[in-house]
């Protein structure tokens, strides 16, 4: 048995020793040809130089997404499937990867292992450190095709768009009126017309109550789309169940690195 003097972590072959090894030594023998970025398996080399030739050869069949590795296309499957095989052991939650249950027991241990070195904020994940980092710096790296503005975020930019396209993806269930935003719907669904009109159409004894859509009284809620309603004022409101901003941005960067999601906690 071959056995980590460092972590007395256990291999049965001595190859996989050599590769953890490097985990302890931080050397990282492979390097890239095209840019200066080097790993320390070769595996994660070629997942990395597919980033240079736009090659990603696992493709789902149930949607049109492609992925640089198998494990990417593993992960994404669940989402179809709805499989949640990662159990937390405090309480029902269940989740699709390791790395989200790792992330997600952070909130019954109240750990925040990631610190600005600006400011005294913490976060529970690396990639809310990185979004986080961008307010300091400046940086927006999203910009809009139509007119000048740049945000720090994908979803920013994905919800000012919707100011030129006029997409309101989200429907109230009861008058059919339409919104830019979740937040607006929501508060839309609040209103007391909303909710008085839901309880009586529940109550209604004619069958094509609960079919007809009724006008709610309140016309579109006036809620503008606020580019800060996102990362940059509370990171730790993400669910990490969603297909939400933080997901996106983290499979950016699970792409640009080439390499795990679990490498990223």
């Amino acid at each position: 048995m071959n056995k980590c003097h460092i972590c007395f972590k256990r291999f049965s072959i001595k190859r996989d020793l050599t590769v953890h090894m490097r985990i302890h030594t931080g050397e990282k023998p492979f390097k890239c040809d095209t840019c200066d970025k080097a790993f320390s398996q070769q595996g994660h080399l070629y997942a990395h130089e597919r980033i240079h030739t736009g090659e990603k050869p696992y493709s789902c069949d149930s949607c049109e997404k492609s992925f640089l590795q198998k494990s990417n296309l593993t992960v994404h499957m669940r989402i179809h499937t709805g499989e949640k095989p990662f159990k937390c052991d405090k309480c029902d939650k269940a989740v699709r990867t390791s790395h989200e249950l790792i992330v997600h027991k952070r909130n019954h241990t109240r750990e925040k292992p990631y610190s600005c070195d600006t400011c005294d904020k913490a976060f529970l994940q690396q990639i809310h450190l990185t979004l986080h980092k961008r307010i300091h710096i400046g940086e927006k790296p999203y910009s809009c095709e139509i007119c000048d503005k740049a945000f720090t975020q994908q979803g920013q930019l994905t919800l000012h768009m919707r100011i030129h396209t006029g997409e309101k993806p989200y429907s109230c269930v009861l008058c059919q009126k339409s919104f830019k935003t979740t937040s607006n719907m929501i508060t839309h669904n609040k209103t007391a017309r909303h909710l008085k009109k839901l309880e009586s159409t529940k109550n209604a004894d004619s069958p094509s109550a609960s079919t007809s859509f009724v006008d709610c009284g309140e016309g579109e809620v006036k809620l503008e789309i606020k580019e800060e309603e996102t990362l940059d004022e509370d990171p730790l409101s993400i669910n990490i169940e969603a297909e939400s901003v933080e997901e996106i941005i983290k499979q950016e960067i699970k792409e640009d690195e080439g390499i795990n999601s679990e490498e990223l906690v």
